[in-house]
């Protein structure tokens, strides 16, 4: 299986890496950026930070984020930017739960990115807030946070603390001067994934997105 597949736009574009979902392509396609739907991925061990223990009986988490963000960027980007024919495009990541983590943790583990898109991702993971707090960035960035609602009303109490990490994840990247904006949508974890994934990808595509860079 193709490690991942793309959405083409326009070489003038920018590149955004996505999370390949049977029904992104007709939902999130744009004319104003290319995208990468990246497959394959092993949830509880590519985009988790370090090891911890799972949020259901039977779960783990292994914590293999470092090494999939150096495949993502020693091997995937340049391969799917050859094919695109675009060359150092303003470049940016979306994801939803623990790819919303993972978005996170690339734009703080690597200069590859300077967009970024935490969908009800799992800021409650532990450490998470911490490590943000002692990693500043290393470059401006464009970060859309968004949870709904009511995640905060889930009976696993690590993570009902989902709508306090963003709060303190909004603060951390304002602090670290970041262009940040935060969103609680309605409903729970489950409600409207691709349509809040729109919504980010709509907002970092927005008119003060700088169009080079990378």
């Amino acid at each position: 299986m193709d490690r991942f597949a793309l959405l083409p736009a326009g070489r003038d574009l920018p590149v955004i890496y996505l999370f390949a979902d049977p029904d992104m392509p007709e939902s999130l396609r744009t004319d104003r950026a290319n995208l990468v739907l990246i497959r394959g991925v092993d949830w509880d061990r590519d985009l988790t930070p370090w090891p911890a223990p799972g949020a259901f009986k039977g779960q783990n988490f292994s914590g293999g984020a470092g090494e999939f963000l150096a495949e993502i960027t020693n091997n995937l980007i340049p391969a799917a930017e050859a094919e695109l024919g675009v060359q150092n495009p303003a470049r940016g990541i979306l994801g939803y739960s623990l790819a919303g983590l993972f978005a996170l943790y690339a734009l703080y583990s690597t200069d590859a990115f300077s967009l970024c898109g935490c969908v009800s991702g799992s800021l409650w993971y532990d450490g998470w807030t911490d490590y943000m707090a002692a990693h500043p960035l290393t470059r401006p960035a464009r970060v859309h946070l968004s949870v709904g609602d009511r995640e905060k009303k889930s009976r696993n109490l690590r993570m009902a603390t989902v709508e306090d990490c963003f709060l303190k994840a909004e603060t951390l990247l304002r602090e670290q001067g970041t262009e940040v904006t935060f969103v609680l949508n309605p409903g729970n974890h489950f409600q409207e994934p691709l349509e809040r994934q729109r919504r980010a990808l709509d907002w970092l595509l927005g008119p003060s997105q700088n169009k080079s860079g990378g």
